[in-house]
């Protein structure tokens, strides 16, 4: 890349400032892209947690910003655009101010909320990430209470909404050690400060808005165990709304299919939750007296092989507890020996001896299993396996009665 000196970073002094004009400095390649650098820029270049600004250079698409050293590079999405940049050329640049303003209200937040988990309840933040999708903080907790996120949350919407002061600026040494940092620096050297009146002073090279309340709200959405500590979702200002906008949605839509009110949700969840508990019981016990039908009807219809009374069928549409209760009912019964098959994903077996059968349940079922490709194991009296080849399973069926009939006796 070519050699200059350093861009001019015109969102240090204004954070609002949407276009700017600029000259082509060097041409270089960013992310296997072409870059161009300019003398000044409002672009902020990827760093501290906060994505890359989006916008245009002369209405050709930026689609990426990294600074190398002092040097503040832009990469373009079309190869050919460079050619329409060249070195000393004058460029119009303008920002997405969607993106930008979104960034402004995600890290302001971020800082508002940090500094009230440490006022509010003592702890402290060890990392931060903003994405298109989400923004999260990691805080230096074992456990979180709503308590305890309830007062961050209602702490830092009291300071935006008394719409306190943003201030950014570069601080000497001897103002540097008189601030009273939530933790300090990462560089030695020209260091800015984001000051939040009377409430936090941070390290940070990133774009805020001139007040607290240019970030809006902040909403917590979920918080959760990770990597020793927890981690925070939150939303703020637009993306705040938008997160309001989705949850009163899915309630209305919720609270609309129960004919209830949105207020009333909790409680007519409970009912149906009830209602499902009480369903599922009487359909267990439906489902276990049916089975004990079927095993009686296919009892009585059974082959007799010696001792053994045997039952061999594809009940297809059966769970593998289903499978095994049929065939403990039959084994159950004098003689009775069952072989049963199923197949959804996979190609299920279970075997069921009863002991005066004279037959053992695992050998049986290893007849069959290798017919599946499959695996399995158990007892005498009772075996169970499977294998992934569902097109199998009749032929492994047929394999394991004929086990039955010339498998030693137990």
């Amino acid at each position: 890349m070519d050699t200059f000196h350093s861009t001019e970073r015109l969102y240090y002094a204004d954070s609002y400032l949407r276009t700017f004009v600029a000259t082509v400095v060097a041409h270089g390649e960013i992310g296997g892209r072409p870059a161009v650098a300019l003398d000044r820029s409002a672009f902020y270049p990827e760093g501290g947690g906060q994505p890359a600004d989006g916008g245009t250079l002369n209405g050709m698409a930026v689609a990426d910003v990294q600074a190398e050293g002092g040097v503040v590079w832009h990469s373009l999405v079309r190869a050919e655009d460079l050619v329409a940049l060249p070195v000393g050329a004058a460029v119009d640049g303008l920002i997405d101010w969607t993106r930008r303003l979104d960034h402004m209200q995600q890290h302001c937040g971020q800082h508002l909320l940090t500094a009230a988990f440490v006022a509010a309840c003592g702890l402290a933040t060890t990392s931060f990430h903003l994405g298109d999708a989400a923004v999260t903080i990691d805080l230096d907790v074992s456990d979180l209470t709503a308590a305890q996120a309830r007062a961050a949350e209602d702490l830092a919407n009291a300071v935006i909404w008394e719409d306190r002061s943003v201030t950014a600026r570069f601080v000497s040494a001897d103002e540097l050690a008189s601030l009273p940092l939530r933790k300090p620096p990462t560089v030695t050297a020209h260091v800015r400060v984001v000051s939040i009146a009377d409430f936090d002073h941070s390290a940070c090279g990133g774009t805020h808005p001139r007040s607290t309340g240019g970030v809006g709200a902040i909403r917590l959405l979920r918080w959760g165990r990770q990597r020793g500590g927890v981690r925070v979702e939150f939303a703020c200002g637009v993306r705040a709304l938008a997160a309001f906008r989705r949850l009163s949605a899915a309630a209305g839509g919720a609270a609309a299919a129960l004919s209830v009110g949105a207020d009333e949700l909790p409680a007519a969840v409970d009912r149906l939750q009830a209602s499902l508990r009480s369903a599922q019981k009487e359909l267990e016990h439906a489902q276990i007296a049916l089975d004990a039908a079927d095993a009686a009807a296919r009892y009585s219809e059974a082959e007799q092989v010696g001792a053994a009374r045997v039952v061999c069928a594809s009940l297809l549409d059966l769970s593998v507890e289903r499978l095994r209760r049929v065939a403990q009912a039959i084994a159950g019964r004098p003689g009775g020996v069952a072989i049963l098959g199923a197949s959804g994903d996979r190609a299920q077996l279970v075997v069921a001896c009863a002991p005066d059968s004279g037959r053992d349940a695992r050998q049986i079922l290893q007849a069959g299993l290798p017919l599946l490709d499959g695996r399995g194991g158990g007892g005498p009296t009772l075996a169970q396996g499977g294998g992934p080849r569902t097109e199998a399973l009749d032929a492994a069926l047929d394999a394991m009665k004929v086990a039955v009939r010339f498998a030693p006796l137990r």
